[in-house]
Parts: C-alpha cells; structure tokens; sequence
C-alpha cells in the first residue's frame, strides 16, 4: 500500500476530532442537528487551521446516509468517497487556477443540475479569494438564490480581499491558530500510535516551529522521522528543521549580560559551521529578548510567550540579569542589526559587530536608584573632590607668604619662620611669621535649602507669567517673558532678566510704565518697576507717579561703532549669522 503522509492519514473524520475550533464545531454541529442550514458557509483564517478538513467534515454530515445529523458514520458510501475526494456530488474547486468567469460560468449550469445519488450538491471553493472582479460578480446571483439543493462552502486565508457582496450572502466562520498545548498533546497521540520514539523536548521544537498551524507541525514531524527513523533524537530535530536551540538563545543572552565576547564569538562560529540562517537566528534571538521583556514584566503564560512551558524556569532566571531599560534598547539594537543584515555583503560580520556593540552597550541605571543615591549625598556628605578628598578650595595664603608645609628642613620656634640660608660671611635673615588664612570653604547645600530656593524661583516665575497674561500685548508678553522671574519688595516689583539678550532688555525698559500697570493689577496695587541684570549694575524704574521713569540708554548714542559691534557679536542670533554668512561688519544706526 501507498505510503500516506501524517497530514492526509490523521486528518479529522468526525467534528469532535477537530482541534482548536470549538465554536466552530459546536456551531455547525447545532445547525446540523436542529436543520438550521444555511446555503453558502465561509471559512476564513491562517493556514492549516482546519478549513479544508471541516468543510469536507461538513459535506459528510450533509450527505452522510446512516449517521445522525451532525455526526457522520464514516462509513457509507457518501463518507468514504468525500473522505478520498471523489464524490461526484462534492466538488472541490481551486479558485488559483479556476479563477475566471468561464469556471464560474461552468459552475453555474452544474449547480443547476440534481444531485446524482446523496441529499445536496455541494460545491467546495479553496482560496476563494484569487477570484477575479468578474468572477465574483457572476457568482452573486447564483450564490444569493441558489437551488434548495445546492450548498456552497468558501475558504480563503485572505479574509479582506473577500468582496462585501461575497461577504453579505454567506455565513462566516473565522478560524485561528491552534494553540501548541493541542498540538503537542495530538503530536504525542499521532507519535505513539505511530510507534515513533521522542522526547517531548523535540515534539516541542516541532510543535513551536510550526507556528500554530497543525498541519506544518504533521509535516515536519513526518520529515523528522523519514530522517531519524523510529527513534528521534533532540539533535536531530534542530539540525533537520534548521531550528536554533533554546540553549544556544540562553547562553547569548547571558553573554552579552556579562560582556563575554569570546562566547559571542564562537556562538556565531558554531552557527555558521552547522549550517545555520544567520538571519533566522538573529530572528529568534529578538523574539527571546522580547519574551524576557515580557517575563520582566511579571507574564508567565507560555502560550502567549511563544515558548515551550519547560523552558520557562530558565527564562526568569535570564530575565533577572537585565532591568526594563536595558530590554527595551537591546530590543531595538536588535532591530537595527536585523535591518543592516538585509543589506550587508557579509551578514556574519555584521552579527558579529552588532553582538559585540550589544555586550558593549552602557547599562542605565534606575531613576530611583540615582534619585535615593542623590538624597543620601545632600543630606549626610558634604560634596567630593575628583581625588576622593573634601570639594573644600585649599587654604588660602597671603601673597608674598610662604606655606608652612614647604618650609626648609630645619624648623623655627613656635610662632617663628625658620631662617632664610644666607650666603657665607652674612648673617641669616629671618622671614616674617608665615599667616594661613582662615577657610573659607562654603558649608555643603542642604536638601531644605535646595528645596526653598527652588520654590522660591516658582514663585517668581509663575509672578512674572501673571503679570505677562495681563498686559494684553502680544508681542511685549512674549518679550517679558524672556526674564527669569519677578519678585515683589514692598512698593517695589523687581524683574530679573537672568539670560535675555540686550534687545529684549532694552525693549523691556522702553515698556514698564506697560508694565507697571499690568503688575498693579495682580498685586492689586501700585508699584515701581525696577529691571536688574547681573554684572550690569543700572537699573530702570517705572510706576512712580512721583518721579517719572528714568529713560532707558540710548543705545548708540554714547557709544562708539567698536563697542556696538562688541555688544551685538556676544548675542548667539548673531554668532550663529555671522558663522552662516562670514564676511566684514559695519556699525551705522541702530533705529529705536
């Protein structure tokens, strides 16, 4: 007899065999046994999920001329040959090779035909969405009202390129991944009727090498043992399906924890000896650092990591070596290298420079951490030297003194400086008493003092933003609030500039009787304006009705061309055009 592969041999013959599709099965199994059957049936999902299997296990129970109605016998003659495929009344179309109008005109007139022997003329349409435009719109009508003895299932793993026409007249299943657990547990039931030797470590690489698709996972358990034979091997099932080792993913993991290039190294090595993808592995090592992320994030479920539940302990364990961040920026370095592969001459060479920036990568540190470590330094330590010695400045000498440290060998009395040597023949001179000044090495800045200080800059900033909402000119609100802050002292309100260039100085100083008028209404009265900037000891006030506001300087009236050019070259918009358009610079006029 003809050898039949595992994927045709163990296909379901009965619904309550169809795994992963519960509600799938119990649904078509009600319909059939209450007589509730629709006319056309679409079944859309990934490959290998079950549609083909379940729209022939459909055929049967429609057809079936002893079983009971939703549970096919199997054995008639309708089961049998729907079961081989060669049942005159189902016929099974493939919509990639008969996708034109003339194979659905010629379905059509058979539709309108009787069945010749069984209940229903079915009509099975895979890939139903490789139809053409006019395809679909000769099936319409036929597919809307068909004859009470015909009934359509549809297939397609492309469930939106589906017309809505299409999608409107029929009934529509949705099928999904099975899950590994109901592979692995039918690959153990297939590998011990079979008589087949495994360990359920290698029924696992098949199992997640298959992606959910139950019929990959027959395939490749059918090639795994053409090439091992009754008894399979761990190795085997990695070397033949070209599958990189759970093992191997752990100790690159771990190496580029510790920084260990040299395993980094022969990792590769060893990859390129066997025979392996090199972008498939750099595939499934972003896949293990995802599933760490996801671990790390306190997820234990294997189904949704991807991974068989026996390499879960190892996992968490991996898991520790890393925090959040460092998962998160090897994830996307990950990335990068997979990207950079595509397009590299040497792939090998690129891994390997990719694994070794990886392992170089500077690892963060938690905010928490630096923010805890921050608090003990301001609050018990006053703060270090680069030596490791006190940040205190040195102590300070009197010019012309000598330090008592670098004083001659030979030491004076208490409260005398040892003598100067003099030459032969002359008395020695004595130096004056060396004076050490005191230390003037400011006390550290406490936490509390931090604190008021930056609260207090709040303050005078959130007063200076209330006084600029209430001016009611655009152009000099964005101009004031240029300035660091502004305090009120008494009558007097005080704006610092902090680092506002000397235009938006001068224009500030043009404008604070504005100004004055804007701050006696926060303040709810009336107050003098007064600007202060830094090394620039002047000062401009306004808002004394007593004494008029004191002119702001001209510029350019009591300066000379030389020093206008010095004032406006410190302005970064300047520096930054002069760098751009390099060339000489003349002084005239500044218009006010």
């Amino acid at each position: 007899m003809q050898y039949q592969v595992l994927a045709l041999k163990w296909r379901p013959q009965s619904f309550h065999e169809l795994v992963g599709q519960e509600y799938v099965s119990r649904t078509l199994t009600n319909a059939l046994e209450s007589g509730r059957i629709a006319h056309a049936f679409l079944f859309s999902g990934p490959r290998g999920s079950g549609k083909t299997s379940t729209a022939r296990l459909l055929a049967k129970a429609l057809n079936c001329h002893d079983g009971k109605p939703g549970e096919p016998c199997g054995r008639c003659v309708a089961c049998t040959e729907i079961a081989a495929g060669g049942c005159m009344d189902v016929l099974e179309i493939d919509a990639a090779s008969n996708r034109g109008i003339d194979e659905i005109r010629e379905l059509r007139e058979k539709a309108r035909y009787n069945p010749a022997r069984d209940r229903y003329k079915i009509f099975i349409i895979d890939e139903v969405h490789m139809l053409t435009a006019e395809a679909f719109n000769a099936l319409l009508k036929t597919l809307e009202e068909p004859p009470p003895h015909v009934v359509f299932i549809l297939a397609t793993t492309e469930y939106h390129k589906i017309p809505a026409t299409i999608l409107s007249r029929c009934q529509q299943y949705s099928f999904k991944l099975i899950q590994y657990p109901l592979i692995l547990e039918r690959l153990r039931t297939i590998s011990e009727a079979e008589g087949i030797r495994i360990s359920d470590s290698a029924l696992e690489q098949v199992v997640f090498s298959s992606g959910g698709s139950m019929r990959d996972a027959m395939s490749a358990l059918d090639q795994v043992i053409a090439f091992s034979g009754s008894e399979v091997r761990d190795e085997d099932v990695s070397t033949l399906l070209g599958l990189v080792e759970p093992r191997v993913l752990a100790e690159t993991a771990r190496a580029i924890a510790g920084n260990d290039l040299e395993v980094l190294l022969r990792t590769v090595a060893g990859l390129v000896e066997a025979g392996q993808d090199l972008n498939n592995f750099c595939r499934r090592l972003s896949g293990h650092f995802r599933n760490l992320m996801v671990v790390k994030a306190g997820i234990s479920d294997p189904a949704l990591l991807g991974i068989p539940e026996s390499v879960l302990p190892d996992l968490r364990v991996q898991a520790d070596l890393f925090s959040r961040e460092d998962l998160l920026r090897l994830f996307d370095a990950f990335q990068k290298i997979e990207t950079g592969m595509k397009y590299a001459t040497q792939v090998r060479f690129q891994l390997e420079m990719g694994l070794l920036e990886m392992a170089h990568i500077a690892r963060l540190r938690p905010l928490e951490e630096l923010v805890a470590e921050f608090s003990t330094y301001a609050d018990d330590a006053p703060p270090r030297g680069p030596g490791g010695g006190s940040g205190a400045p040195p102590p300070r000498v009197s010019p012309g003194k000598v330090p008592a440290d670098h004083a001659s060998a030979g030491r004076a009395p208490a409260g005398r400086a040892p003598a100067e040597r003099a030459p032969a023949g002359r008395a020695p001179v004595e130096r004056a008493p060396v004076e050490r000044a005191p230390s003037s090495a400011p006390a550290p800045r406490r936490k509390d003092e931090a604190r008021a200080s930056a609260r207090e800059e709040g303050e005078d900033r959130d007063l200076l933003g209330r006084i600029a909402s209430a001016l009611g000119r655009e152009s000099l609100e964005s101009l004031l609030r240029s300035f660091s802050g502004a305090r009120a002292e008494g009558d007097r309100l005080v704006l610092d500039p902090g680092g506002a260039g000397e235009f938006i100085r001068h224009q500030v100083a043009r404008n604070l009787d504005a100004i004055a008028g804007a701050a006696a209404v926060v303040l709810e009265r009336k107050v003098r304006v007064t600007v202060e900037g830094g090394a620039d000891t002047r000062a401009t006030s306004a808002g004394d009705e007593g004494a008029p506001a004191t002119p702001a300087p001209q510029a350019g009236a009591a300066s000379s061309p030389g020093d206008l050019l010095d004032r406006a070259g410190r302005e970064p918009a300047v520096r930054s055009f002069l760098d751009t358009f390099p060339g000489p610079v003349k002084a005239e006029k500044i218009d006010e």
